[in-house]
């Protein structure tokens, strides 16, 4: 593995993301819907205490779990077929360049383009909530911003494997799309009607199972207890809570966000090898 190689890609895709439209676009919509819900969660309550900034966080976590995964699946999701549609994939596999090379270079270029926009979006949010809240409140917030690029870099890995399994930039992004209303909107629908078949013991542990099987629900769940998901989500979720505040369960968590980050960047490499051996 060439690092010198990885160090060029990784810069053509930061370029790439940098001259993308949409990257702007969702940088601005993303800055002012969430300075929008600091407002008016934490300037406009009538407590300026932990439960108060606890609530804009929960209004914050929801904007991320559909605002982060949407757009990168739709920027890793086109990466690769687009450039095979221009013709420019061609071009770089002339060169000396190997799959793992490849596909590490684009997903840590539009990693590290990601990354920045969620730093620079929560960053200039962070310097309102430090001066308006708790040391104890500021740090909830961190860990709030360290999930959040956890719950980028998943999709993300999941994005690349979608674009390298298909050939035309159209389709890519109606697969995208449908990969985002799977693990956003429909996943958690299919959990509920399937919890009716347990109870007990059984529920709990087909609970944490379906968590862990979703990258965005992972996210959720430690949000939810880093934040004391009892007196923000309702009695609903109190039972689930309490049965993973214990540092055991919560790298549990983690390591189902890390499988995610890992095991589609693995796929990604073995089937775009595949492809161009073909």
């Amino acid at each position: 593995m060439n690092l010198h190689t990885i160090k060029i890609l990784i810069g053509k895709e930061i370029l790439d993301s940098l001259r993308n439209r949409w990257f702007y676009a969702f940088l601005a919509v993303f800055i002012a819907l969430s300075f929008s819900i600091i407002y008016l969660g934490i300037f406009n309550s009538t407590t300026m205490g932990f439960e108060s900034f606890n609530k804009t966080t929960a209004s914050l976590l929801n904007l991320v779990l559909l605002l982060i995964p949407m757009i990168t699946l739709l920027l890793g999701g086109t990466s690769i077929s687009s450039e095979r549609e221009l013709g420019t994939m061609d071009l770089m596999l002339s060169k000396p360049i190997s799959a793992l090379e490849l596909i590490l270079g684009k997903y840590l270029g539009i990693a590290a383009a990601l990354i920045v926009t969620i730093v620079v979006g929560f960053g200039l949010m962070g310097m309102v909530v430090a001066f308006n809240v708790s040391a104890v409140d500021a740090q909830a917030y961190l860990i709030f911003v360290g999930l959040t690029i956890l719950l980028a870099l998943a999709f993300l890995s999941i994005s690349l494997l979608v674009s390298v399994l298909v050939k035309k930039r159209i389709t890519a992004l109606i697969v995208s799309a449908i990969v985002w209303v799977f693990f956003i909107l429909v996943y958690d629908l299919l959990v509920m009607a399937a919890a009716n078949l347990f109870s007990g013991t059984s529920m709990a542990v087909f609970l944490v199972s379906t968590i862990l099987l979703n990258p965005a629900d992972a996210v959720r769940i430690l949000a939810i207890v880093s934040l004391g998901g009892e007196t923000i989500f309702g009695p609903s979720l109190i039972e689930l809570t309490r049965m993973i505040t214990n540092v055991s369960s919560e790298l549990l968590m983690l390591a189902g966000i890390v499988f995610w980050i890992i095991a589609p960047l693995v796929l990604s490499v073995f089937f775009f090898k595949r492809s161009v051996h073909k």
